[in-house]
């Protein structure tokens, strides 16, 4: 069994409907493989904070009625996975990477201790930031 974490740029990719990233998802996501594909928090705090910051600039009764469906439509989509939420252990771990100046995103940065902690491998096309970091499984659905 593996335990896949998606990243927000794969969660991006599965909204918009790319073909093979919902392929590879399917395959993993069957009952019988015994794969789980999972978010964390950090996905949550990047999807859904943008569009509560979005709402909070909202001038027109437009922009606020497309931000909250918007927000509605991610929290729907964001439902559909086992949540996962950063741990102490990651946090420290974080910690630890970003000393390392691996030149990688905070968010990133997190979402990669957090696997690392829990022996979970990040499901992302950003392989120059998380091919950066030591020990970190990924794999590319998109391809």
């Amino acid at each position: 069994m593996t335990l896949f974490l998606l990243d927000t740029t794969t969660i991006t990719h599965l909204r918009n409907g790319h073909t093979k990233a919902i392929a590879s998802q399917m395959t993993h996501s069957e009952p019988n493989f015994g794969d789980v594909v999972a978010i964390a928090s950090v996905n949550v705090e990047e999807v859904i904070g943008g569009w509560l910051s979005f709402l909070q600039r909202a001038r027109t009764p437009q922009q606020q009625a497309s931000g909250a469906d918007r927000l509605n439509n991610s929290l729907r989509f964001l439902s559909r996975y086992p949540l996962i939420a950063i741990t102490e252990a990651a946090v420290a771990r974080h910690e630890a990477l970003r000393r390392m100046k691996l030149n990688v995103g905070r968010n990133d940065l997190r979402l990669a201790a957090l696997a690392l902690e829990i022996g979970a491998t990040v499901v992302t096309d950003n392989i120059r930031d998380f091919g950066r970091v030591p020990g970190l499984n990924w794999v590319d659905w998109t391809k």
